[in-house]
């Protein structure tokens, strides 16, 4: 995730890193955020429950789960890890620029 956060504040994206799920909810429910990035750390919230929170109360919200190892029963996107980082820069600004 230190990576992903280096490659997007380089690309000139506003970027925040929260260091578990819950607070990831906690923090897109006080910003405007175009886009969360979820990695699938073991503790706290789970990642599939703050996903749903995320994904309920702004719809619009773009959720990326890094790391996923099993499917989601949500619209989020899952990238499974290890990934390349050149090609997530780039899907990113795909992304980003087809839901602005």
């Amino acid at each position: 995730m230190k990576n992903l956060y280096g490659i997007l504040r380089d690309e000139g994206y506003l970027v925040e890193i929260a260091d578990h799920p819950a607070l990831a909810v906690k923090m897109a429910l006080k910003r405007n955020y175009s886009m969360v990035v979820i990695d699938s750390e073991p503790f706290g919230l789970s990642v599939h429950d703050a996903i749903r929170i995320i994904k309920t109360v702004l719809p619009e919200v773009l959720v990326i789960f890094v790391g996923g190892y099993d499917k989601l029963e949500t619209d989020a996107l899952t990238i499974e890890a290890p990934i390349d980082l050149a090609e997530f820069k780039r899907a990113v600004h795909d992304l980003h620029h087809c839901t602005v």
